[in-house]
């Protein structure tokens, strides 16, 4: 009688180690197959706001696991560079399909670039941004007495590197309908740039 417990304990264990090396192996090679549906897209390597044009440095080549939405991002083995930017893109964001367009004037914006004083741009402006214009007045201009909102949650395209004359080049993307009166109050007034809470 005890032969045939110590015979049943030992065919017990037998068993259930058999069942666990199925269960690792079984899973091993879910984890596997799983591994296989990962797709490789694009995702931001930088701030993208509508209106930017897109570089090979605005990009980054991720693995992500995306079986069922993966038609709704773009695929790596796309060609995006000098695509434009039509919704905004945070940095590490994956590339929707909806938030890129092929089409350069899909945007009917003009790139506009702007010489302002060092003091009416914000510290550490950079490409990407959204940002509010204003007019403020010249000290020798009587024509505009207060600031004025010229447009609002618009987006830079570049900014030049500063330089020793306390000035700077900052290229906006204006949209068609206002480069008229942009155009006539940077001939009049001081440009004043606000970063744009969006």
């Amino acid at each position: 009688m005890k032969l045939n417990k110590l015979e049943l304990l030992k065919n017990s264990r037998f068993a259930m180690g058999l069942a666990l090396l199925i269960l690792a192996l079984g899973a091993g090679s879910l984890i596997a197959k799983e591994a296989n549906r990962t797709v490789y897209v694009w995702a931001s390597a930088t701030e993208l706001a509508p209106g930017n044009i897109i570089s090979a440095d605005d990009l980054q080549q991720v693995s992500v696991l995306l079986p069922e939405s993966a038609k709704s991002y773009i695929s790596a083995t796309a060609q995006v560079v000098g695509a434009v930017v039509t919704h905004r893109i945070g940095v590490g964001e994956l590339l929707p399909v909806s938030a890129i367009s092929l089409e350069p004037n899909s945007l009917d914006q003009r790139a506009v670039p702007l010489t302002l004083e060092l003091t009416d741009i914000p510290i550490g402006l950079t490409r990407g941004e959204v940002i509010d214009l204003y007019a403020v007045p010249n000290l020798t201009q009587k024509s505009i007495t207060e600031p004025a909102l010229i447009i609002e949650q618009i987006t830079v395209a570049a900014v030049s590197d500063k330089n020793n004359s306390g000035k700077a080049v900052v290229v906006v993307n204006l949209p068609q309908s206002i480069l008229l009166t942009a155009l006539t109050h940077l001939s009049d007034s001081r440009l004043l740039i606000v970063r744009s809470h969006y």
